[in-house]
């Protein structure tokens, strides 16, 4: 499979020099919910993938010409980036430049879950997908007179009779899409001007979200700011997803990556030759289900709607499920309140103990930060050279731009500390208590970039689960891949310093845009937030590391 890109500096990108633009599929017919259903358009011109239920599939990746990264993600499926390392971490999504080759190996067709129907792939860079960077991978589990089995495996499985085991712990979600204004920024103005004549964006007024139903009336109320959906299950658990399309005009879906789903009833989106229609019209609902499979394990998965993907996740209709320890309970780490069934992207995960393979987990703080941008040309060798970010470009949807604090009284030197633009950041703020366990989630929730991800003073292993894996303080991501950094040491880093650090994008273009935070490492008898329920094995911790240091306050404010 060649990646291709060419030509002008935006547009050319495919696979196996074939393409499948989404623009000639919707002047086919302009319903954006349709553009993969193949009884409409027919099969895609890309690469059909086409294996028996179970068959190890073996991806040839190269980028044959390009000027920019590219991302192949596959849905319903994972592969390990050490092939041959038992303990790698599974992933969905690979990043690859030019002169580069990936050979991603997936361990069974149709995926965890061992249902045939059509899968999608595609690039997660949100141009290159429409320019027709996408393709089916179709699943059997009958005999094709075209396709021949494998040697070895000429008895042909058939899928299996559903997703979740009986015996299944069941979280049920009431969810809604709504239309929702959203302000990346309050303090900033909607726009402001940067490099020839294009604008950063501070507010949507297009916005979208998913929301629990139970939060709904207060987000429309203004009572909370919004925020991505981000629930927290446990492997093993059985999830039932009620949504309900309250938007004015767009259709709607739910697909959840990284978990298993019947692809013929909960994929979340109308593609190939699947049945039915996934996603909702407004005022329509319809249940999904998933299950947080042993194979994936313990890790984020991105939601994304496929109602409208030409516009809906621009807009913010995304969100992540988080994968947590068999048995566990989720807690606010500030208020001390029971998340089990909320919607947080800041949880302490409090591991059961009595099931077998906890006795000596840890309970550990848990983050999670969705990375959206929509610039594709800054980066790009053309002139004149664009050196600031246009358009959308936040974190959970909040963005605290370098620009608007200089022109409230900041100067360079402190512009991560001055308070003359106000002593709150807009983007999430991570606290923990010196030595606690960290795990943060990073996903590429929309973007038209790779982008860099790193924590000031710390680090964690490429690959979590495999001993002597090498350490990382900066990681990149691409849209639809997702990080799960497990912070070595926990907070403060392996010589437990308590202090301030930073969070942001390490390309300076974008963290200049708004993609930075503060994570605030406090001594362990700070109250801002709850101590972690006695560990067992206990961590190690410095109350006093290096004498008298302390974090600062929660607001970035100085009493005088």
């Amino acid at each position: 499979m060649w990646f291709l890109n060419g030509g002008e500096a935006t547009t050319g990108s495919g696979y196996g020099m074939r393409v499948e633009p989404l623009s000639v599929r919707l002047a086919n017919d302009p319903d954006p919910s349709k553009l993969f259903v193949s009884g409409i358009h027919g099969d895609p011109g890309t690469p059909l993938l086409r294996a028996y239920l179970g068959d190890p599939i073996l991806v040839r990746a190269l980028v044959g010409s390009a000027n920019e990264v590219h991302t192949w993600h596959v849905t319903g499926h994972w592969f390990p980036m050490e092939r041959y390392a038992k303990d790698a971490m599974p992933r969905s999504t690979v990043h690859l430049v030019i002169g580069e080759r990936y050979d991603p190996a997936i361990p069974a067709a149709g995926g965890p879950q061992k249902q045939a129907g059509d899968y999608l792939y595609y690039s997660g860079r949100a141009s290159h997908f429409a320019e027709g960077s996408w393709g089916l991978f179709r699943v059997f589990d009958e005999l094709q007179g075209n396709l021949k089995p494998l040697p070895g495996r000429e008895q042909i499985q058939k899928s299996a009779p559903s997703v979740c085991p009986a015996d299944a712990p069941v979280k049920t979600f009431n969810v809604s899409a709504i239309d929702q204004q959203i302000r990346y920024h309050d303090g900033a103005p909607g726009v402001m001007e940067v490099d020839l004549e294009r604008k950063m964006v501070f507010g949507n007024e297009q916005g979208k979200m998913y929301v629990l139903d139970g939060d709904r009336g207060r987000v429309k109320a203004g009572e909370v700011k919004p925020s991505p959906l981000t629930l927290h299950v446990n492997v093993g658990d059985c999830l039932k997803i009620n949504l309900k399309n309250d938007m004015a005009k767009e259709r709607a879906g739910f697909h959840v990556d990284m978990m298993a789903f019947d692809p013929k009833d909960s994929f979340g989106a109308n593609v190939g030759n699947n049945p039915g229609d996934q996603t909702v019209g407004p005022g329509q609902s319809k249940t999904y289900t998933y299950y947080a499979h042993p194979e994936y394990g313990e890790l984020a998965a991105l939601i994304q709607d496929w109602g409208n993907v030409v516009e809906n996740s621009r807009n913010g209709l995304f969100g992540s499920i988080i994968v947590g320890p068999k048995g566990s309970r989720y807690r606010d780490p500030v208020t001390g309140d029971d998340l089990t069934m909320k919607s947080s992207w800041r949880a302490d995960v409090l591991v059961d103990r009595t099931i077998p393979g906890n006795e000596n987990r840890k309970n550990y703080r848990d983050f999670s930060l969705m990375f959206q941008d929509e610039d594709n040309i800054v980066g790009v060798s053309f002139m004149p050279y664009i050196q600031q970010v246009a358009g959308i470009t936040a974190v959970n949807y909040r963005s605290e731009p370098i620009a608007w604090r200089m022109e409230n009284g900041c100067d360079i030197p402190e512009v991560f500390a001055c308070v003359k633009a106000g002593d709150t950041l807009a983007t999430p703020l991570l606290q923990a208590h010196v030595g606690d366990p960290v795990t943060i989630h990073v996903l590429g929730a929309f973007s038209e970039q790779v982008q860099l991800f790193t924590v000031d003073g710390h680090e964690w292993p490429h690959e979590p689960y495999m001993q002597g894996a090498d350490q990382v303080s900066t990681m990149e991501f691409g849209g639809s891949e997702v990080i799960n950094a497990h912070l070595t040491g926990g907070a403060g880093g392996p010589n437990k310093v308590a202090g301030d650090y930073l969070w942001k994008n390490q390309r300076p273009a974008f963290a200049n845009a708004g993609q930075w935070g503060l994570f605030k490492v406090l001594p362990v008898d700070d109250q801002r937030i709850k101590p972690l329920l006695p560990q067992i094995p206990p961590s190690k911790t410095a109350e006093r590391p290096f004498g008298k240091a302390k974090a600062s306050k929660t607001s970035m404010k100085t009493k005088k």
